[in-house]
């Protein structure tokens, strides 16, 4: 490794140098076509007059920012949508501007490093607005999708449930038909944001005497139905953002329904591959730049730039997300323009969990014993812990890393599938706890 780059990633060249780098000035004058450019300069613009700065919040360490500034960032999210920067690849006629991955990508390259709409809001719009594209009909669509765009309707799903583990389609939530709506009992759980949405996709039983992939349907939720009971779950970091559920007699109407009766595990399957191909381009964390340059300041704060095992770890470490930021930008390129199958967004999410769990140890052990201290009072108050504690879930949230294996095997490789004794056996008859 040359010495300058490592100058570069130690924080010895120029603040300015490194900010135009991350802002793309530097290597991507040169193949930014001059539409984009035009695009990113209206972009730049408009975050700078229109958004604070996050180093400009006075937010206390590990508020819960999406419960206490909700209103103030849904006033802002109808903001971003009125200047049209929400939903850039979403289709013109639901409240999108049509436009193709790579603007969208040059608008979330300017926003980093601005008080945006938290990740919640981001899941709302790329992942259940997405899906609600993909598989909604005209009426839905156009019901929901600009509200979802504008903020007005926070959304999330209903996947997991506690006696499922990784296994989604082996779920017992049930909907019994009655006339023109069904009834719901079950339960969910590890619902993200659950006490803070209006409405979710939820996956449940319709048929049980078919195998197990065959009788599932989705529903669009209203979650001020009655019969919703929702409990919140306190995670080891301290926080409370999962939630779960209790449906008890919950009416649906049959107009909620998503895509086919009996035939929701594609949708399901569908949802999954959207976020997966989301989470993996980096829509559920900070932005590469911020993590770059959070890991730059802690090794100045503990002035460590001139160790030359410390300067490693940080080019290593660099390596390592520049490597995955190029490589999700070629995938999620060649998914939206239909030469890779969306299988591929499971790759992007295995590689975004290991990159971001590597980080948080690294900088832990870089913060010494600053870095696992944990109340307020303290000096970084726990930030670096909380952060290692919070990096465990990634390989859990949106199926676990060895799902994600699995689908990469079946999917990409073509291997073949693991054996299951139950895929072929109605459900009704597979013994379940």
């Amino acid at each position: 490794m040359r010495d300058a780059e490592i100058d570069t990633i130690a924080g010895n060249t120029s603040t300015v140098q490194m900010r135009k780098a991350a802002r793309g000035d530097v290597t991507k004058d040169h193949t930014e076509t001059p539409e984009l450019r035009e695009y990113r300069l209206k972009a730049r613009a408009w975050l700078a007059e229109n958004v604070k700065r996050r180093d400009a919040i006075d937010v206390k360490p590990f508020a819960d920012e999406r419960t206490e500034r909700l209103q103030e960032f849904k006033a802002l999210q109808q903001k971003i949508f009125d200047a049209g920067y929400a939903g850039i690849t979403f289709p013109v006629e639901y409240g999108g501007q049509g436009l193709a991955l790579e603007s969208e990508r040059v608008f979330n390259e300017e926003a980093a490093g601005y008080d945006m709409p938290p990740t919640n809001f981001g899941v709302s719009i790329n992942i259940l607005g997405a899906t609600l594209v993909e598989f909604g009909n005209h009426q839905q669509k156009f019901r929901h999708v600009p509200n979802i765009l504008a903020g007005k309707e926070l959304w999330l799903q209903f996947f997991s449930e506690p006696s499922g583990g990784s296994d989604l389609a082996g779920l017992l939530t049930s909907a019994t038909r009655d006339g023109d709506s069904f009834i719901v009992n079950g339960q969910k759980t590890w619902s993200s944001s659950a006490h803070l949405s209006d409405f979710a996709l939820c996956p449940v039983r319709t048929r049980w005497d078919v195998p197990k992939h065959k009788g599932i349907s989705v529903f669009i939720f209203d979650l001020k139905a009655p019969g919703i009971d929702f409990r919140r779950i306190t995670q080891i970091d301290g926080g409370a953002e999962f939630s779960e559920e209790f449906f008890t007699d919950v009416v649906v109407p049959a107009a909620n329904l998503l895509g086919e009766e009996n035939e929701g595990w594609r949708v399901a399957r569908g949802l999954l591959e959207i976020e997966h191909a989301w989470v993996g381009r980096g829509g559920a964390s900070t932005t590469f730049d911020e993590q770059a340059a959070g890991l730059v300041s802690l090794v100045k704060e503990k002035g460590l730039n001139e160790d030359p095992g410390v300067r490693r770890q940080v080019v290593a470490m660099h390596v390592a997300s520049t490597a995955q930021k190029l490589v999700s930008t070629r995938i999620s390129d060649a998914m939206a323009d239909g030469r890779l199958p969306h299988g591929y967004g499971g790759l992007l999410k295995l590689g975004d969990d290991i990159v971001t769990q590597r980080r948080a140890e690294m900088a832990l052990s870089l913060s010494g014993a600053d870095g696992v201290t944990w109340s307020e009072g303290t000096k970084g108050g726990g930030a670096w812990s909380h952060q290692l504690l919070n990096s465990r879930r990634v390989s859990i949230a949106g199926g676990t890393d060895e799902i994600q294996r699995n689908n990469v095997s079946e999917r990409v490789l073509g291997l073949p599938r693991e054996p299951a004794i139950d895929r072929d056996v109605p459900f009704d008859q597979v013994p379940h706890n």
